[in-house]
């Protein structure tokens, strides 16, 4: 019997071979999928050329991004996203992205458009384009948003969702409801409902949703920019926020889009108007 004996030449070889191994299946399979939530204040028109950038270098690292308050009243919403979106692929990634028709509001003030941007390397669309669920326009005030991306084989589904302004009656909380039973009647198995909920995730609006399967990325965290900052103090509400059931896929890490907290309180009044009075949420996701 030939016996192969391995110098130390043959094993630096096969080290090699691992390393460089290890690094393909980490880049094609172990890579988390970073999602980003947004409202991003009546994003139009009015947006100048800085303020894209400044918003892109925010999310440029994200791999899908959901934006809500796109404005609908003139192209300026439509054409603000193309914009931030050219800004983005002059960025090192090429990103693809999607626009919500105007939502079946009761006003044409209240009616908004949505957004989907994504990474053209990390994820593609299934099914087309993204829709409105138009069942649920009798039920809320701006009908969600949803898209199915395939992510390393596992559909992946996002429900991009701004709920009702507040009222005293807190119309919101049967807009909740309403969403969360027809998520029930759908067959989607690894969804995130992402957005601006108007409503802190312990209100009894969220019971059914989390007795459903549904978590929350955050729990207490405040997403709202106050009009100005004392003492460091900034966090308005807690109303942001990104629930999800998966199945195939696990949730691997979160955080909050802070564009303050690097800055000091001077720069609370000019950021929330250059950005937004809302900071985004991230969630990762992974095998």
């Amino acid at each position: 019997m030939k016996l192969h004996v391995l110098t130390s030449r043959t094993l630096k070889d096969v080290c090699l071979i691992l390393s460089f191994t290890t690094i393909i299946i980490t880049t094609l399979i172990g890579q988390d999928l970073s999602i980003v939530s947004w409202n991003l204040k009546d994003f139009g028109q009015s947006r100048d050329d800085n303020e894209i950038a400044m918003i892109a270098e925010q999310i440029r690292d994200a791999d899908i991004v959901a934006i809500q308050e796109v404005v609908a009243k003139h192209p300026g919403g439509v054409q603000a996203v193309a914009r931030l979106v050219d800004q983005l692929n002059r960025m090192g990634a090429k990103w693809d992205y999607r626009t919500s028709d105007p939502t079946r509001s009761s006003s044409p003030y209240k009616s908004e458009r949505y957004a989907f941007l994504w990474k053209t390397s990390k994820v593609s669309l299934l099914g087309g384009r993204p829709s409105l669920v138009s069942e649920l326009a009798t039920y809320v005030e701006r009908e969600p948003y949803v898209a199915r991306f395939n992510y390393q084989g596992e559909e992946l589904v996002i429900v991009n969702y701004h709920a009702c302004t507040h009222t005293n009656d807190y119309p919101e909380r049967a807009e909740i409801q309403a969403i969360t039973k027809w998520v029930a009647t759908t067959t989607y198995t690894d969804i995130i409902w992402a957005g601006d909920m108007n409503l802190v995730i312990d209100d009894y609006a969220f019971d059914a949703c989390k007795k459903d399967g549904f978590k929350s990325v955050l729990h207490g965290e405040k997403t709202s920019l106050k009009k100005t900052c004392v003492n460091g103090n900034y966090g308005s509400r807690a109303e942001d926020n990104v629930l999800y059931r998966l199945s195939e896929l696990k949730m691997t890490g979160y955080s909050v889009v802070d564009f303050i907290k690097d800055g000091d309180c001077n720069d609370v009044s000019w950021k929330r108007t250059s950005y937004s009075d809302h900071m985004g949420v991230e969630i990762r996701v992974g095998r």
